[in-house]
């Protein structure tokens, strides 16, 4: 009967974990990005969920001694959330627990605890210990403070001899071990396979987003960023604004000193072109060949121009030695388009128009910005 209803428990455990996983610590919470009060304020009703269902799952010993994880989900919490979660959780559970227990000696044993555990939390939560140290910390606390209260308060005390049976106590603690510690482990475990296989996933993702050659992101990326922008851009009615960029003269220098050092020089450029970009928030990306491009959400056109030409300068910095040039370094061409898009297809339009304005500086002679 005991191994049971420890396997009933364990199942509960992990099908509940493995069903909320994503919402609690995969990719689901990823997308709460901006939103983390409300975040931490679902997983704290959703730990007291799991805390609810699990008192409706005892283990019932030979003894009748009646071994609950109420403190499961709250721990759970300590060790993984933050403080919105810890306060949500506590008073829900403390509602619930009510409703379960009614005002019992177990009722004010769980309160206690809880309060407890609220403490703590926001103690580690301060100190910003990590995950493991939460554990080694936490778990003999609860074992040791559920075994010796509920001895000593409720089930196990002999009553009017107020004799106490250590061996009995030794066994309550013994059964805690027996659900608890695997109970918290289980659901650690789970935690941490989740959020190793978003980590794998994202990497995934980023090695498909991002250019082999110079690192920056690639057409395909791009693209989706600039359909992003521009379904912001028509509901905000803020410009989108976008850089084409070009090394002037490329295929000559590829051909005088070889692909190599052509490499290295697209490498050079586009480490310039992000550094000089990150203060602005744009997204840079490799076009195609020698073409990047920028795009910046939240600069208009004017904006643009003064990015545009700080680039352009900055390369000519560089120094880079480019023979078959007339100016003798490796230059750049730019071309930028701004507007507020209006139809779905104005995406193209902005494109258009930051290539006709590339093309009209490389035509009036390169090495400048154009619109």
């Amino acid at each position: 009967m005991l191994l049971k209803n420890i396997f009933i428990t364990h199942t509960i455990i992990i099908s509940f974990f493995y069903l909320s996983s994503s919402i609690l610590w995969g990719e689901v919470r990823q997308r709460f990005a901006g939103k983390s009060k409300f975040q931490e304020f679902f997983i704290g009703i959703l730990l007291s969920v799991l805390t609810v269902v699990l008192i409706n799952f005892p283990i019932i010993t030979n003894y009748g001694m009646n071994i609950q994880i109420r403190a499961l989900g709250m721990e759970i919490a300590v060790i993984f959330f933050g403080n919105i979660t810890l306060v949500t959780m506590f008073f829900f559970d403390i509602i619930a627990f009510y409703f379960i227990n009614g005002l019992s000696p177990v009722y004010f044993i769980d309160s206690l605890l809880l309060l407890f555990l609220l403490f703590f939390g926001f103690y580690l939560n301060f100190q910003k210990w990590d995950e493991k140290k939460r554990i080694q910390f936490l778990t003999p606390i609860i074992i040791l403070f559920r075994g010796i209260s509920f001895y000593f308060i409720d089930k196990w005390m002999i009553g009017p001899s107020g004799e106490i049976q250590f061996e009995r106590l030794r066994e309550t603690i013994g059964f805690w071990f027996i659900m608890f510690v695997p109970a918290l482990f289980l659901s650690y475990f789970i935690a941490y396979q989740t959020r190793n296989t978003e980590i794998k996933l994202k990497k995934m993702e980023n090695i498909a987003n991002v250019d082999s050659l110079t690192g920056l992101f690639n057409r395909r990326y791009f693209e989706k960023q600039l359909l992003f922008g521009c379904s912001k851009s028509y509901e905000t009615s803020i410009p989108i604004t976008l850089l084409m960029v070009d090394v002037d003269y490329f295929k000559k220098y590829n051909d005088f000193y070889g692909h190599i050092k052509g490499d290295e020089c697209l490498r050079r450029v586009a480490t310039s072109l992000q550094l000089d970009t990150t203060s602005e928030s744009g997204i840079v990306a490799r076009y195609g060949g020698e073409e990047f491009s920028i795009l910046l959400l939240k600069s208009d056109l004017k904006d643009a121009l003064k990015i545009g030409n700080r680039l352009r300068r900055n390369i000519k910095k560089l120094k880079i030695e480019h023979e078959q040039s007339e100016k003798k370094i490796v230059t750049l061409s730019i071309g930028v388009a701004s507007m507020v898009v209006e139809t779905e297809q104005d995406y193209l339009k902005l494109i258009e128009q930051a290539d006709q304005a590339l093309y009209k500086s490389k035509h009036n002679g390169r090495d400048q910005v154009s619109y």
